[in-house]
Order: structure tokens, then sequence, then C-alpha cells
């Protein structure tokens, strides 16, 4: 085993890398010792076949040459011509769901019992009649930690935080006048939705930072298919009768 003037100077940059500044001579003989050592074990390791039976090892390796592969997959970032013509072909992939929002007063079942609900008729006339601004709306009903106006929910955001009964309420009410009551786990809630944009397939601007992940995500995968198919070219796989039997079983 050989050690040069290579190892070493590979020793400083890997040093320098990490801690931003020259080693010291006693820090790089540190470092190159460090590494004797390393390669010593890992010779004495495949040496004696530590490697071919090591789960662990056999994915490392694996995942190395995919990682190899991936790194070469885009050399670099994609043109806006192939941005959108990546778009073009799975748009619905981009669609955006519904989103609207609402302002609600709430009343409690638990302090107001049986009486919630002819409350909530009463509060509901009011509220229709003087329409007040959302800001103010904390002032009516009764006190609860939820905002009292949500703006730009989809229904996903509703249901976790109202659950999913009072979601399914809202998302079906007409804009613009109180509506109610509608029940949650909480208790009764008179909701006004101010404004609902329904569900659309955006620009493809709007989701440029998504579309370059996703077009980056697949030339890797395509990359360690690649590489896969070319190795595998190389080696014969050979399979037993009880692997061929369960695999003709399965389809």
């Amino acid at each position: 085993m050989a050690i040069t003037g290579a190892d070493l100077l590979q020793q400083r940059a890997a040093f320098m890398r990490t801690w931003q500044r020259e080693p010291t001579a006693e820090e790089l003989r540190g470092a190159l010792e460090q590494h004797i050592r390393q390669e010593v074990l890992y010779r004495e390791a495949l040496a004696r076949g530590y490697d071919r039976d090591d789960l662990v090892v056999r994915r490392a390796m694996q995942q190395k040459m995919e990682f190899l592969a991936a790194s070469q997959a885009l050399q670099e970032p994609p043109t806006e011509e192939e941005i959108e013509a990546f778009f073009a072909l799975r748009k619905e992939r981009y669609r955006l769901p519904a989103v609207l929002s609402f302002g609600q007063v709430y009343l409690s079942t638990d302090q107001r019992g049986p009486a919630a609900e002819q409350a909530a008729i009463d509060l509901l006339a009011q509220l229709r009649a003087e329409d007040p601004e959302p800001e103010i709306l904390r002032t009516w009903g009764d006190a609860i930690m939820l905002d009292t106006f949500h703006a730009d929910q989809t229904e996903r955001d509703v249901s976790t935080a109202f659950g999913e009964v009072f979601a399914e309420a809202v998302v079906r009410l007409p804009v613009g006048e109180w509506q109610g009551p509608v029940s949650s786990g909480y208790g009764l809630h008179l909701v006004k939705v101010t404004e609902r944009e329904d569900s659309r397939i955006p620009e493809w601007r709007e989701v440029a930072n998504r579309l370059i992940g996703d077009i980056e995500f697949e030339a890797r995968a395509a990359a360690r298919d690649q590489l896969y198919q070319e190795i595998a070219q190389n080696y014969e796989v050979y399979l037993d009768r009880d692997v061929r039997e369960f695999l003709e079983s399965a389809g």
C-alpha cells in the first residue's frame, strides 16, 4: 500500500474544506495517520470478505453508484422551453386546489346548552343586518382560540382547523352572505364566505420552482435506470427452478 504526495494534498484539501483554513503540521499529520488507518482497515475488511454479506455495505455501494450517475444527470438548469414542455405534458399534476376566504362567529354549545341553536338564529339575523367588518368579528359570539377570519384556505386547511364536517359544509356555502349555523367539534358557527376561487391549472411560471425540482428528480431517476441497464447487460442472471416457479406463479 503506497501513500503518496497526492494523498497528502487530498488530506490538506479536505481539512481546508471543513475548517476554512490551512492545517497545522500536527493537524495534517493526524489527518494523514487517520487516512492510513482507514485504508488499512478497509483493505483488510475487503480481504476478509466483510463486504459480501453485509447488507449495509451493499446498500452503501449501490447508493454510491446511483448517486454518481444521478450527479451527471443535469449539468445545467433546465431552460424555459424545457420547463414549459415538461409542464404541458403533466398539467393535471400541478392543478391548484380550490380556495376560499371566510369569517366565522362562534357560539359555544357547552356554555349555552340547548339555547345555543336559537341564539345562533338570532345572531345570524343581526350579522346579516349589520354585516360587521372582519376586524371586529371577535367581539361577536363566544370566545374561541381560532381566528375569526381565514383567508385563502383549501378544504384541507379548513378541515384541519375545524374538522371534516365543518369543512364539507363551508365549501358549499354561497359567497357574500352570512349563513349557518354550521356545526363543528367546537360548537356552532355562523359563517360568511367572502371569496372563493375554483380549482385551476396554473400558468407554468406560477409553479416554476416545483417544476424545476420535478425535472431534476426525474432526470436523476432516469440516469440511475440507464446506469443499471447498461451495467446489467454485462451480467447473465441465472434463476434456479424455485425462483422461476415463483416468478411464473406471481405473474
